[in-house]
């Protein structure tokens, strides 16, 4: 049995459970769904681009240790993700991530 395409979020750790079910909260209300992942550690922009590699939506979402959040395509450079969001922002932040890679996968204007 084959999996359904998802966004690849990838995490390190033990991410806040806040964080996690925010960011997957705004993907979900978008129709798309997310595969979560544990991985070494690793930065923010790193996680987010291996993801998206990974990812058969070439979307992909990286949560680092201290709670912030990349939205990254797998066309972009590493450096230059498409969203990010800081370790502490409030709760519709860290969702409109989630809605960001959603619309960013449907092929819908972000804002």
């Amino acid at each position: 049995m084959t999996e359904k395409p998802a966004i690849v979020l990838r995490h390190t750790g033990s991410p806040d459970p806040v964080v996690l079910r925010e960011v997957c909260a705004g993907a979900e209300e978008e129709g798309v769904p997310t595969r979560v992942e544990q991985v070494r550690d690793a930065d923010v922009l790193t996680l987010a681009h291996a993801a998206a590699l990974e990812s058969p939506l070439e979307t992909g979402i990286g949560i680092d240790g201290a709670g912030g959040v990349a939205v990254h395509h797998a066309s972009l450079p590493q450096d230059d993700p498409v969203h990010q969001v800081e370790a502490g922002s409030p709760r519709p932040d860290l969702r409109i991530a989630g809605r960001t890679a959603a619309r960013i996968v449907k092929v819908l204007p972000l804002s």
